[in-house]
């Protein structure tokens, strides 16, 4: 028997899609291609990322693929997962129901020595445990007094973009973060390992430098399912499930060190409330098994935290009285939720709306308000007909809340980071046949970082398809957005193109391995008169780009051919573009080494071209006996509020 096809006849009776559960084989085997083969001997290590989207399944495709290390030969599988107890136990449940012939080992067990040695060396198991460096640094010590080097092992580091990486990086003194130096004294006890990362956000991945221990070697795509509600259902232009409110009334739930906040709830709270309870008394109504879920997320305060389940408590009294009262205000409040979500759910439609102001007063008095924190032991289980979570970080990345249909979001610092907004999208998930239901609550501000993290998200995935290899995996930021926070990044290691800007080579080489090259260039642009300009395809433009020959001996590390290239044709594809200018001169006295963002270009020169596309400057400079006559180039992205960052 294999353990991948337990795993893959569990993910058939849960999903009932057989179409799903092969696209989730055939992703874990496409890792199996490129990781490191236990079998063959030898010391070997590589690592790889499973790129998926939050709150798209992820899982499946980590379990078949450990199911599948342990078929192929790997005899230790040890899976990594945040230092969040919600998120711990569903990985480690998910584990041993999609494991039953493997022996898994908690946290908890591994603290024994000698049991786990014994187990160990028993038989292929698997390690489920957080990622607290007290807990790694125990389960190393307890690898070498076992004196199992020989061990192959696969490792799976779910979030791998959080906590695993160096958050002493921008030190640049060699020191390294506790987990990050546990993580890697594991990977070094293996002589033979995967190191298999996994996360929705490898922005902080990617922007490592080239070859770093926890860049990834290689990236295999997770794709969703048919009933996957995401980015784009949310955050395209002709999205109806997002409603806004003002920011301020962030300040009134989030009072901070007010000594007695008032507990009047915001308005816009109260219309998130009633969609809720009309949607979930609507699903309650049809199916007797429906609970459902509400998301209030916009603090990491916990006195905030309380003071938001104080009001999420009275709404709750103050509904179930004011519904049996008939109160006209509260009927009024319900029938405007109502008629929200009757505009985008047929079925709801269909529904008399005084049957669930009914069942509303039936069923309110059994609404549970619940604290998730780093303060509470309180669960995301889904159990009475209506659930109220409350929290913060614990809320922020990986939990998976059942049928959640209404999410209240806040968050809303000044510089936001892409990876850790995009994290707190717990709205995502397989909710197709409800997306009628689904609304999202947030402000204006927030409204637009999130559509330019969706950018951002379709722009490296289309990257990633089209370019397999490693080279070049540049982030695209717009709206003020950091695209991951600072301390993991090394200092100097970003290369920046932004819009409105200019890039090209410092120098170009002059002598004769030149030549072809420009004769090639000549040959494209013989059509275009010498201060002159064409509209060109971006694959041609980047053919151009890739034919010029920059003096690496004088880079600056920010004009990069490869990364110039790629740039622009992300940004041509999320700007809808096919096209860009390009203008020429000839037989120009071009010699002094430039800045890489000064330009080569007059002023005058330079506005000779229209601004609403991608510009290549390209300019072939003069032949002498010392020198061969060369091609410099100067690429000039459109004004806006966005950019291109990507290690160096």
């Amino acid at each position: 028997m294999k353990h991948s096809d337990q795993v893959l006849g569990l993910l058939q009776k849960q999903i009932g899609n057989p179409e799903e559960v092969n696209d989730i084989r055939e992703t874990a085997t496409e890792v199996v291609r490129k990781w490191v083969d236990p079998l063959s001997g030898g010391k070997e290590e590589t690592n790889g990322l499973i790129y998926g989207l939050v709150q798209s399944g992820k899982t499946g495709v980590l379990t078949v693929t450990g199911a599948m290390g342990a078929d192929e030969g790997y005899r230790t599988i040890i899976i990594l997962t945040s230092d969040n107890d919600p998120l711990y136990e569903q990985t480690l449940g998910r584990a041993r129901e999609a494991f039953p012939g493997i022996d898994i080992i908690s946290k908890k067990e591994f603290r024994d020595a000698d049991s786990f040695l014994q187990r160990i060396k028993g038989g292929t198991c698997a390690v489920v445990t957080t990622k607290n460096s007290g807990l790694l640094n125990t389960l190393i010590e307890n690898f070498k007094k076992g004196r199992v080097r020989g061990l192959t092992c696969l490792i799976i580091d779910d979030e791998a973009d959080q906590a695993s990486l160096n958050t002493r990086a921008r030190r640049a003194d060699g020191s390294r973060s506790a987990i990050n130096d546990r993580i890697a004294e594991l990977r070094g006890f293996f002589e033979k390992n995967t190191y298999l990362q996994v996360t929705a956000t490898p922005q902080a991945l990617f922007l490592q430098t080239p070859g770093h221990d926890f860049r990834p070697k290689f990236t295999v795509l997770s794709h969703p399912g048919a009933d996957y509600v995401g980015g784009d259902d949310f955050f395209e232009d002709d999205s109806e499930l997002v409603r806004e409110f003002n920011l301020n009334d962030i300040a009134t739930l989030a009072p901070g060190p007010q000594p007695s906040p008032t507990l009047e709830i915001p308005k816009s709270l109260l219309r998130a409330l009633d969609t809720f309870m009309i949607g979930a008394t609507f699903k309650r109504t049809k199916d007797a098994d429906q609970n459902c879920a509400f998301l209030c997320h916009v603090s990491t305060r916990t006195d905030d935290h309380k003071h938001i389940v104080d009001l999420l408590r009275k709404y709750k009294t103050d509904l179930a009285a004011d519904v049996k009262a008939k109160k006209p205000a509260v009927v009024d409040r319900l029938r405007a939720a109502y008629d929200d979500l009757a505009a985008t759910h047929p079925g709801l439609r269909d529904t008399k709306f005084e049957d669930l102001v009914t069942a509303i007063g039936f069923f309110s008095p059994g609404i549970t308000v619940k604290l998730v924190n780093g303060e509470t032991d309180e669960d995301v289980a889904v159990k009475s007909p209506y659930n109220l979570f409350v929290g913060g970080n614990k809320l922020g990345r990986g939990v998976t809340i059942k049928n959640l249909l209404v999410s209240y979001y806040g968050r809303h610092p000044k510089r936001p980071q892409a990876d850790t907004v995009l994290q707190h999208a717990r709205m995502y998930g397989y909710r197709r046949k409800d997306i009628g239901l689904l609304r999202l609550f947030l402000p204006p501000e927030l409204h637009t970082v999130f559509k330019a993290i969706n950018k951002m998200e379709r722009g490296l995935r289309d990257l990633i398809a089209r370019k397999p290899g490693e080279e070049f995996r540049g982030v695209y930021v717009e709206s003020g957005l950091s695209p991951t926070r600072k301390n993991i990044l090394a200092p100097g290691s970003i290369g920046v193109y932004s819009g409105g800007s200019n890039y090209n080579p410092a120098q170009i080489l002059r002598d004769e391995t030149v030549r072809t090259s420009t004769e090639k260039i000549d040959k494209k642009l013989a059509h275009v008169a010498s201060k002159g300009y064409a509209e060109v395809s971006i694959e041609d433009m980047q053919a151009l780009i890739r034919l010029t020959m920059p003096d690496e001996k004088q880079a600056e590390r920010v004009w990069n051919p490869v990364a110039v290239a790629e740039s622009l044709a992300q940004f041509a594809k999320l700007h809808g573009h096919t096209s860009g200018y390009v203008w020429v001169d000839r037989d120009r006295e071009l010699d002094a080494t430039r800045r890489e963002t000064a330009g080569v270009l007059a002023g005058g020169e330079f506005a000779n071209v229209p601004g609403d596309k991608i510009a290549l400057y390209i300019l072939r400079t003069k032949a002498n006996r010392q020198k061969n006559a060369a091609w410099w180039p100067q690429i000039r992205f459109p004004d806006g509020q966005y950019a291109f960052a990507f290690a160096v």
